[in-house]
């Protein structure tokens, strides 16, 4: 029983990292951060992969920073699965974003920024998917192109390195849908 005691302590330490100048608490893992306020639940698998599941409080979201991802996510929930990726770093495997949902993706080469905000957000990066619910607006921009997506109810954004794919189901009214997509070439 002591043992137990001992592990699970020395396993909350792990996560446990230093104090961000915010005064919430914050979670280390390789380079991803988590921010939160209120820690709901930790679990180490013998695989060496956690499962953490934080909140934040109002005015004080829970914040995810993964730069080897490229991307930000902030969220009033979080429920989410880390261990290492092919390359032994610490990544983000899964997450579950809920609450005001903001996720923010910028990747250099090829270039591919996004900018989107819903009500819930499911990370998958075996996938290398994000999908956005719930009242979704999306930003997206490449070398070439702005694309804004608006009254969606659904986007799903195929993460992959070479090319970026995205799938959005539009919000109805009436039984019409009432999505958009607008596409502008960037001025050189």
């Amino acid at each position: 029983m002591r043992g137990l005691c001992v592990a699970l302590l020395i396993g909350v330490w792990l996560l446990q990292g230093q104090q961000p100048p915010q005064g919430g608490q914050e979670i280390r893992f390789g380079r991803v951060t988590i921010r939160y306020d209120v820690l709901v639940s930790t679990r180490r698998f013998k695989s060496d992969a956690y499962d953490v599941e934080v909140r934040g409080k109002r005015g004080s979201p829970v914040r995810v920073e993964s730069p080897d991802q490229y991307f930000t996510l902030t969220c009033a929930q979080l429920k989410a699965t880390l261990g290492t990726d092919a390359r032994g770093r610490g990544a983000l495997r899964t997450a579950e974003a809920i609450g005001q949902v903001e996720f923010v993706y910028d990747r250099p080469q090829p270039l591919s920024k996004l900018n989107g905000a819903a009500r819930r957000a499911l990370y998958d990066d075996q996938k290398r998917t994000i999908t956005l619910e719930g009242d979704v607006s999306l930003d997206g921009e490449d070398e070439f192109y702005r694309i804004r997506w608006r009254d969606n109810e659904r986007i799903v954004v195929y993460l992959e390195e070479d090319l970026q794919r995205v799938e959005a189901k539009s919000k109805e009214r009436d039984g019409v849908p009432i999505g958009a997509m607008t596409i502008e070439p960037k001025q050189r």
